[in-house]
């Protein structure tokens, strides 16, 4: 099988996504990909905390994983997506997000995950 995935460490990835400026890397606020034939977004969200919800241990999510319905090239719209679950941290998603019984960082890192896109 060809490798899709384009990143070759977590390192890597968490650069990219955790909100912190790096000279050497941009930082993306959302990832769009395909794993298994479904596609999904990632997104750091850009909200003030009082927009963003709070979670069962009282703090706020940062994260948010969805399985998005729209077509590519069509406008995303609120109503087209499932919200697999918010995320405090980047480390939280990683290690707590689960995707058919399987981690976040162990489908972010497959062989057989495209990136679709980034912003």
């Amino acid at each position: 099988m060809t490798r899709k995935n384009e990143y070759t460490s977590l390192q890597e990835f968490r650069e990219e996504y955790d909100g912190i400026s790096y000279k050497k890397h941009r930082s993306f606020i959302g990832i769009e990909f395909t794993y298994h034939g479904v596609y999904y977004r990632m997104c750091r969200e850009p909200l003030c905390d009082e927009h963003l919800p709070t979670l069962p241990n009282g703090n706020k999510g940062h994260y948010n994983v969805v399985i998005v319905h729209w077509k590519n090239d069509e406008w995303f719209s609120d109503y087209e997506y499932e919200l697999i679950g918010w995320y405090e941290t980047i480390d939280d998603l990683l290690q707590n997000c689960y995707i058919n019984g399987r981690k976040f960082e162990e489908i972010i890192m497959a062989d057989e995950t495209e990136i679709v896109g980034k912003d």
